[in-house]
């Protein structure tokens, strides 16, 4: 008796390791679900798994065939067999499929990825709540950016989910300690143009930590059109002594042109200027941990961005050439670390011009806010 059951064993495991393709699509045609399991619990090459993960889906109200799908398309080793189970997933419903394709969003493979979005967005609203759960909880910041980007398409579509879409962007800028997860709420926010928004997107393209969200803001606050320009924050910097001389009076210079500078700006109202005081401040607290104000000839902005003061810096510096003096005014985004376009403004003359150069180089600069 012993023997004929090894027998019958080794011609079970002969006949699954022998299944063709033409059988998997025989089985699957006939409904033979007993012979697809067999196959697939004696399959010994990823082309046999992924042609019975196929002839399995198209059965997914089997309890079985479903199992096997869903758990393959989780937590399978091989790419292209997990890749089919999640295309099979089109096919099942439920919370345990919708679940499955969610965490999909931050698989390492990104084939599996972009399958899973494509997959959840071919579902219709069925998956949106669970989205708005993911995006706001899950562990894995790829799923929670993926999860982001689906539900601004949905509010799009269906206006009834803008609302409760809107909202979860506005935490996600606000709360979330991934930059992926930011830009995808900062883009989301100019996508859906969320007008009550300006006021946070100017904050974030200002103070950021990350450079790629602050740009993304920026871009945000584009989008949502020309009546939401934003806000100018401008803080203005000492100017640097590039003369090589160690003459008083050029130190003073300096700080007699930040002050007029500041003043003028002020004036005019064309931007905000940051309160000395609080600049200031700012500027010790850099000093004391050793931190220079310049880097070079441009401003150290990643360490004056920290103090999220402002989104723009002036910035210059007093040159010397022989005997004549060239004062320098530049504007840089701390969003983008790259100077304002058109913003900079110089005036050149010799040491008893300073005092004229000092009106003539800031009213140049002025204009060209």
């Amino acid at each position: 008796m012993r023997a004929r059951l090894e027998v019958g064993f080794l011609l079970l495991l002969g006949a699954c390791a022998t299944t063709t393709s033409a059988d998997i699509r025989r089985m699957s045609r006939d409904g033979d679900i007993d012979g697809l399991v067999a196959a697939w619990d004696g399959a010994e090459r990823d082309t046999v798994r992924v042609s019975v993960i196929e002839g399995l889906s198209t059965h997914a109200t089997d309890p079985r065939a479903r199992s096997i799908v869903l758990s393959t398309a989780a937590r399978h080793p091989s790419e292209p067999v997990r890749v089919a189970a999640v295309r099979g997933l089109e096919r099942v419903d439920g919370d345990e499929a919708t679940r499955t394709l969610v965490a999909g969003l931050g698989d390492p493979w990104p084939s599996v990825r972009d399958l899973s979005r494509a997959t959840l967005e071919s579902k219709g609203e069925a998956p949106l709540s669970s989205l708005e759960e993911a995006a706001g909880s899950h562990t894995n910041h790829l799923v929670r950016a993926a999860s982001l980007q689906l539900l601004v398409k949905a509010a799009k579509k269906w206006p009834a989910r803008r609302s409760d879409v809107e909202r979860l962007l506005l935490d996600r800028t606000r709360a979330d300690d991934a930059p992926k997860v930011r830009i995808a709420a900062v883009q989301g926010l100019g996508v859906l143009a969320v007008k009550p928004a300006l006021s946070l997107l100017e904050k974030v393209k200002r103070t950021d930590d990350d450079q790629l969200v602050r740009v993304a803001a920026g871009r945000a606050i584009q989008r949502l059109g020309a009546d939401a320009a934003p806000r100018v924050v401008v803080a203005v910097l000492p100017l640097k002594n590039d003369t090589g001389d160690a003459d008083p009076e050029l130190a003073r210079l300096g700080g007699q042109l930040r002050e007029y500078v500041a003043a003028r700006l002020s004036g005019a109202k064309v931007c905000e200027v940051v309160d000395r005081d609080k600049l200031d401040h700012a500027l010790e607290e850099m000093r004391k941990v050793g931190k220079a104000i310049y880097d070079g000839d441009a401003p150290n902005a990643p360490e004056i961005g920290y103090f999220k003061l402002a989104n723009q810096l002036v910035y210059g510096s007093v040159q010397k050439q022989g005997g004549q003096f060239t004062i320098v005014l530049n504007r840089m985004d701390v969003s983008t670390l790259e100077l304002v376009p058109g913003a900079s403004a110089t005036a050149t003359g010799y040491r008893a011009d300073l005092e004229q150069l000092k009106v003539e180089v800031t009213e140049r600069f002025l204009s060209r806010f």
